[in-house]
C-alpha cells in the first residue's frame, strides 16, 4: 500500500491528468502528486536518457539503472527496468550479472563490467575513485560520463523516491516500445 495517496486524477491540471490517462502506471501516478514544474521536468530529463539522441548506448544505461534499483532496494526499480533491460538487449545472464555485480560482471564485457563498477562506486561512495572513474574513461566519451553519473544520480533519486512513498508494483511493466525508440547498441 501507498505511505502516500495517489493523487485524484480529477484535481490534477489537464497536462498531468493527459499524462497520466497515456501512462497510467503507478510510478507516473504518484509522480502526479509532485507540483506541475516538477513533474515536466522529471519526465523532460528522463526522456532525455531515453531518447533516440542521447549519446549512452541503452545497454549500458540500464547495467547503471539495475545497478542502483538493486542496491537501494527498490523493487519497483527492478521490476520495470529488468524489463526495459531485455528489451533493449540485455539477457537473463546479463541481467543476473548485474544484480550479483562484482566477478560476474565479467559476462557484461568490458564495457559493461566498467558501467557497473562506476554506477556501484557512485552509490557507495557518491565520487567515483580515480580508478573506477579512469576505467569507464576508457570505454565512453566524456559527455557519456556525464550523462552515465547523471542517470546513475536520477534513478538513486527515483529509487528513493519509489520506496519512500511506497509506489506499489503494477500487475505489468510498463510497455517499453511505446515510450522509447527501438535503439539497441
Amino acid at each position: 500500500m501507498a505511505r502516500i495517496p495517489y493523487p485524484d486524477p480529477a484535481t490534477l491540471p489537464e497536462a498531468m491528468r493527459r499524462v497520466v490517462r497515456e501512462n497510467p502506471s503507478n510510478v507516473t501516478r504518484m509522480l502526479a502528486a509532485a507540483s506541475e514544474p516538477v513533474f515536466k521536468g522529471v519526465a523532460a530529463l528522463s526522456m532525455g536518457f531515453m531518447g533516440e539522441s542521447s549519446p549512452l548506448p541503452p545497454k549500458l544505461r540500464e547495467i547503471a539503472i539495475l545497478r542502483v534499483g538493486y542496491l537501494s532496494n527498490s523493487a519497483y526499480e527492478v521490476f520495470q527496468h529488468e524489463a526495459l533491460a531485455r528489451y533493449v538487449g540485455l539477457n537473463d545472464a546479463e541481467i543476473a550479472a548485474v544484480r550479483a555485480g562484482g566477478s560476474a560482471a565479467s559476462v557484461l564485457g568490458e564495457a559493461g563490467a566498467a558501467v557497473l563498477a562506476y554506477a556501484e562506486d557512485l552509490v557507495k561512495n557518491v565520487r567515483a575513485s580515480d580508478a573506477t572513474l579512469a576505467a569507464v574513461r576508457r570505454h565512453l566519451s566524456d559527455t557519456q560520463v556525464v550523462d552515465l553519473t547523471l542517470v546513475t544520480g536520477m534513478y538513486m533519486m527515483i529509487s528513493r523516491f519509489l520506496e519512500t512513498t511506497g509506489v506499489e508494483i503494477d500487475d505489468a511493466p510498463i510497455d517499453w516500445k511505446e515510450v522509447t525508440p527501438a535503439r539497441k547498441d
